[in-house]
């Protein structure tokens, strides 16, 4: 009975040290050492990959997307979005229907929102996910400028 707690003593201890000494070796980077697992930010031109820090942080998208999906009334083609929440504003010269509208799973265009009047409030607020595919149908509209802005 001794000898098996002395075992599993033992064996505990083994188990404890390994885990907690793993460690990964260090690598050369031109702005000094980091592990091989660490985030880095690669540099095409250079071909290195810089450890991040506050001097040279992770790469992010802009804190603003600003689409226009219809200028003088001519929609654009669709645009995929960063996603996030965004404002929907219009402003047309007359009206007729403005009809805000994304890709489904299936490759359709559905109608999220219809407008037949000017915004008096600021907009309409939405939420998009990464990577969504949203434009604009224009019906019986004249001088037609549609915004979709993201809210940082």
């Amino acid at each position: 009975m001794r000898t098996l707690l002395w075992v599993g003593a033992m064996a505990l201890a083994c188990l404890s040290t390994s885990a907690a000494a793993q460690t990964f070796p260090l690598s050369a980077s031109p702005e000094g050492w980091a592990r091989p697992t660490s985030p880095c930010v690669y540099d095409p031109l250079t071909r290195f990959c810089t450890p991040v820090s506050t001097a040279t942080p992770l790469p992010v998208a802009g804190r603003q997307e600003s689409v226009a999906l219809a200028t003088a009334n001519t929609p654009i083609a669709p645009t995929t979005l960063y996603g996030g929440n965004y404002i929907f504003t219009q402003a047309c010269t007359a009206y007729g229907s403005v009809a805000l509208r994304y890709r489904a799973p299936d490759g359709s265009m559905i109608t999220l929102a219809t407008k037949v009047v000017g915004d008096t409030g600021g907009g309409t607020a939405f939420q998009f996910g990464t990577s969504q595919v949203v434009d604009v149908l224009l019906t019986g509209t004249t001088g037609c400028n549609v915004t979709l802005s993201r809210i940082p």
